[in-house]
């Protein structure tokens, strides 16, 4: 059976040259009267969803990626949308789920809860960054999710254990060979890509 991951952010290119392959997905979103609404438009008008599906499709080039969009273009979500995305994505049988996001706890706390383990109960590893100057924001620090911290001193490949849920990797994503590189997106969110792909191998080589 192939490795399916789901990626919960701004959506992903397809097209891209990091990316092109399997990709599947759709989009969770706030329609004009206020619900939550659904559709298959999972393009990523913002890049931060693509550049962790190149990393994905870097060490996994045969992964399937289950892309869930639940920012719009103004780079805004809520934990209700995050939420419904997750589950979309473990009802869509991605056994990892990467949520390269951070939202404050508040008002959707409760639900972005039971959604994280309702997945985990289903079988689903969920791993979210760990902001240092934000250490309670969701999902990374609800129980049961793998928190990642980003050291840029650790190398490309690295990954260190800090706690049974709690590991810290480096911040870099995917090099872009034509871009000048500090136009290139770096932070917390690809630690948390390179944790989940670091736990993904585990298990697949039966450590996990």
């Amino acid at each position: 059976m192939a490795l399916r991951i789901g990626i919960v952010d701004t959506g992903v290119n397809p097209w891209h040259s990091h990316v092109r392959g399997a990709v599947d997905g759709c989009r969770i979103f706030v329609d004009a009267q206020g619900r939550i609404d659904e559709d298959d438009d999972f393009r990523d008008p913002i890049g931060h969803g693509t550049a962790v599906a190149g990393l994905v499709r870097e060490a996994f080039p045969e992964a399937e990626i289950y892309a869930v969009r639940v920012f719009d273009e103004r780079d805004t979500t809520y934990p209700s949308l995050v939420a419904r995305g997750l589950l979309r994505a473990a009802a869509q049988g991605c056994s990892h789920i990467n949520l390269s996001l951070a939202v404050p706890a508040g008002a959707g706390t409760r639900l972005l809860q039971e959604a994280c383990a309702a997945a985990i109960e289903a079988g689903c590893v969920l791993v979210a960054p760990l902001h240092p100057a934000w250490p309670d924001a969701l999902p990374a620090a609800l129980p049961g999710v793998y928190a990642a911290r980003a050291d840029d001193t650790l190398g490309p490949g690295e990954v260190r254990r800090e706690g049974p849920r709690r590991l810290c990797a480096p911040d870099r994503p995917r090099e872009l060979a034509l871009a000048v590189p500090r136009s290139n997106l770096r932070g917390p969110s690809f630690a948390c890509t390179r944790v989940l792909l670091h736990l993904a191998r585990e298990q697949l080589s039966g450590q996990g």
